[in-house]
């Protein structure tokens, strides 16, 4: 076997190892499975079949037997063929790409099909007229008169993607038209080097090399998202954390510590031991990226009902259900819903009213129930000072992208309100 197909080969080989390597982590570790990353997993499939039905015509190039026999012939085809289908699947990843950044017809997706199919019934007709190669008596392969014209097929579809590049520039960065130009430029250097040389493998190496080039450019994105995602989480709990301080709270709950301070000292620095803790809390609840035990979240939530109960007293019953708290939530989950129940529910009843707060482990669930008897209101409603469906919207939007939990708000006015939290078991569960 000569030196130079003994390079072919490997570096055609090490191409299907490192395709192979991010088809893998495109299926076990993205995080979206949208169209534009199940278009680039057709394309790194594509390249991978290529890459290892040129390395198997070259391996089998000149070998004897029927199996070799069937198995250059198989290869070749494949790769005029796979060569095709790879352009036509760029293609569509290029379009989903610029389409993610505004709109984009889709004709040439469908064009580029056309001319693929069109390119491979040509090359079907050649395994009978051996207008673009013929393989002999020997197992040789041998390139045939316009053999040209199967590489300029493969031309005119490269400079199609570049006018689609071109066209819509003004919708890309500077580093996507680099990284979208190098894939064109390198194959369609290669393209016109093989219609006058033939010996290299250039062409397949080269769109290895700019594959890759694209899957680090999708990595960079992923982290960025993850960056955007994890932003948007800390402003989450923020806004609930300052939706839930309000200044009545601090003036109402400060004024009844004096008031105790004057009548009983010892119970006045009780509720002010609470009151530093639920401050604390929701202080705490900045540095806490992750998710944190249950139990925490409830000695939250009792600081914050000890101090409504010192103001509200008998108007205010708290009855606890808690027969499981072995799990994890996003900090500020429960808090902002037992207020909403204190605040809209109880409180604007003259007579007060009862809040339920239940937790139990189901076969495939945990969940948590927060019942009040209060006054209810329409969901659909907003209060008008705007903190109670912002609070009800963080705290879904948290439990959703933090532990695929969900959230649901049954109330009816004159009866009162339901929330129940459903934490899947794998999410949830220590």
């Amino acid at each position: 076997m000569s030196t130079i197909r003994c390079i072919n080969i490997s570096l055609e080989l090490f191409g299907v190892f490192l395709s192979l390597i991010l088809i893998l982590s495109l299926l076990l570790y993205r995080i979206e499975k949208d169209a534009l990353n199940s278009c680039f997993l057709k394309v790194l499939i594509m390249n991978t079949l290529l890459l290892g039905s040129d390395a198997a015509a070259w391996g089998l190039k000149g070998r004897p037997g029927t199996a070799a026999w069937y198995g250059v012939h198989t290869a070749n085809f494949l790769v005029y063929v796979l060569g095709y289908f790879l352009l036509a699947a760029f293609t569509d990843y290029l379009v989903n790409y610029i389409a993610a950044k505004g709109p984009v017809s889709r004709k040439p997706v469908i064009l580029m099909r056309g001319l693929a199919l069109t390119a491979v019934l040509l090359v079907i007709i050649s395994q009978f007229n051996h207008m673009y190669y013929l393989i002999d008596k020997n197992n040789v392969y041998h390139r045939q008169g316009l053999f040209w014209l199967s590489q300029m097929w493969g031309i005119f579809c490269i400079v199609l993607n570049a006018g689609l590049l071109f066209h819509h520039r003004k919708k890309l960065s500077d580093k996507d038209i680099l990284v979208f130009t190098v894939y064109i430029a390198l194959p369609l250097l290669a393209m016109l080097i093989q219609i006058f040389v033939y010996g290299i493998a250039l062409l397949y190496l080269s769109t290895t090399i700019t594959i890759l080039c694209i899957y680090l450019g999708i990595q960079e994105e992923e982290a960025n998202k993850r960056r955007e995602k994890e932003r948007e989480l800390t402003q989450g709990r923020i806004a609930v954390m300052l939706s839930q301080i309000q200044p009545h709270f601090l003036y109402n709950s400060l004024l009844g510590i004096k008031q105790l301070c004057d009548t009983e000292p010892r119970k006045a620095s009780d509720a002010l031991v609470h009151f530093s803790y639920f401050l604390r809390g929701n202080l705490d609840s900045l540095s806490d990226i992750r998710l944190i035990p249950f139990s925490k979240e409830i000695n939250h939530v009792q600081d914050y009902l000890y101090l409504e109960k010192m103001r509200f007293e008998e108007r205010l019953n708290i009855e606890w259900d808690i027969t499981f708290d072995d799990f994890f939530l996003p900090p500020l989950t429960l808090q902002p819903l037992v207020e909403n129940a204190v605040r809209y529910g109880i409180t604007e009843q003259e007579e007060g009213g009862t809040i339920w707060i239940q937790s139990k482990l189901t076969s495939d669930a945990v969940i948590i129930t927060i019942i009040d008897d209060g006054c209810g209101f329409d969901t659909a409603e907003t209060k008008a000072d705007g903190h109670t469906h912002i609070g009800i919207t963080n705290v879904r939007q948290r439990l959703e992208s933090q532990c695929h939990a969900s959230l649901a708000i049954i109330s009816i006015p004159g009866v009162g309100t339901k929330a129940e939290i459903i934490i899947p078991l794998k999410e949830g569960i220590l």
